[in-house]
């Protein structure tokens, strides 16, 4: 895979990935040889003969036919056929008798092997777009219901049976801490979580994380239990990313019936992070009271990706390698936190 050189971002103006690239020609008045260039999302063309710069993108969403065809009798060409109404960015294309717009690419050095894969990319695209569909209605869902601003429609339970959404996906998690807690799942809920804990506040101070706006549990017709929505700027530690990043955080909880057992999920977004609208880190803290005074802990993350991307494998690491860093404080936090409202007991001579 090869990076976009400055040639390509200077049209396409966003960073991709270029998944493939052919040595071919554009059709013109003549032959222009130079280079084509693949990437998830758009077919880019660039050539500089006699120093005239000559520039081609064709956005995949574009393309109605990918077709093989002849330049000159005997060289084997790919034209490419836009739905109507589209024309592609840079040189004008060549017209047809339909109204469509067209290029044609000739010289390649195996243009089937070309063809095939500019057909696999067109397939791949739409694929990914309808992928995209699902996975933005499920943000949008777990966004509405975090929010306090949404509107409940009262709906008669006997009318409807419940059938709640999974706040997070399972499928990715690994697990990365279990361990024994000096509470039990209501104490865990009473003193980190609830509405009024210092908790979340103190950690994010710890971590030294700014512009923390919390909202309050509410219950929400998707979920089972209740959800919140939490916003801060928190401090990036790779050298990819900027000083810091706006993020989102949508926690979900559930207390069983009998108090014993808490459900903790979290799904976080960074916005200004390389591919941060790509993927959210999800993760799951299943306590369960074991003791008088004690309870197991048993924390899994993971990384759900909405797009793909060529960068996953090392996302993937770094995010729950990071996230086994905040653990760790946070469970310091949260001991802190809960000497500093428990009572101690102090026994005394009589």
């Amino acid at each position: 895979m090869y990076i976009f050189n400055a040639v390509m971002l200077m049209y396409c103006n966003i960073f991709q990935v270029v998944e493939n690239s052919f040595s071919c020609a554009l059709e013109r008045s003549f032959l222009y040889h130079g280079r084509m260039y693949l990437s998830a999302w758009h077919i880019c063309f660039h050539s500089n003969v006699f120093s005239k710069q000559i520039k081609v993108i064709i956005p995949l969403g574009d393309i109605d036919e990918i077709r093989r065809s002849q330049h000159a009798v005997i060289n084997p060409a790919i034209t490419i056929v836009l739905r109507m109404g589209a024309g592609g960015h840079g040189v004008p294309p060549l017209g047809s008798p339909d109204g469509r717009v067209r290029y044609m690419f000739a010289s390649f050095w195996n243009r089937n092997h070309a063809i095939r894969t500019l057909e696999r990319a067109a397939k791949n695209y739409h694929t990914m777009l309808e992928v995209e569909k699902k996975e933005k209605q499920q943000s949008e869902l777990r966004a509405s219901s975090s929010s306090l601003s949404k509107k409940h429609v009262k709906i008669p339970e006997e009318s409807v049976p419940k059938k709640y959404q999974p706040f997070i996906q399972e499928d990715v998690l690994t697990g990365i801490y279990n361990d024994i807690f000096p509470t039990t799942a209501e104490q865990f809920y009473d003193l980190l979580l609830k509405d009024g804990s210092n908790f979340i506040t103190e950690y994010r101070s710890s971590r030294k994380d700014t512009n923390l706006n919390m909202g309050q549990w509410h219950s929400a017709d998707e979920y089972d239990g209740q959800v919140r929505e939490i916003t801060f700027r928190s401090l990036c530690n790779s050298p990819m990313c900027p000083p810091d990043t706006a993020m989102t955080e949508w926690q979900h909880l559930l207390l069983s019936d009998d108090k014993k057992n808490l459900v903790f999920e979290t799904v976080q977004q960074a916005h200004d992070v390389p591919f941060g609208s790509y993927f959210e880190v999800h993760c799951r803290w299943s306590i369960e009271t074991s003791g008088e005074s004690s309870c197991s802990i048993d924390i899994k993350v993971g990384v759900h990706f909405k797009k793909w991307c060529v960068m996953q494998s090392k996302i993937k690491s770094g995010a729950i390698n990071e996230y086994k860093k905040e653990v760790e404080l946070m469970l310091q936090v949260a001991r802190a936190c809960i000497n500093s409202t428990t009572p101690h007991n102090t026994n005394t001579d009589t």
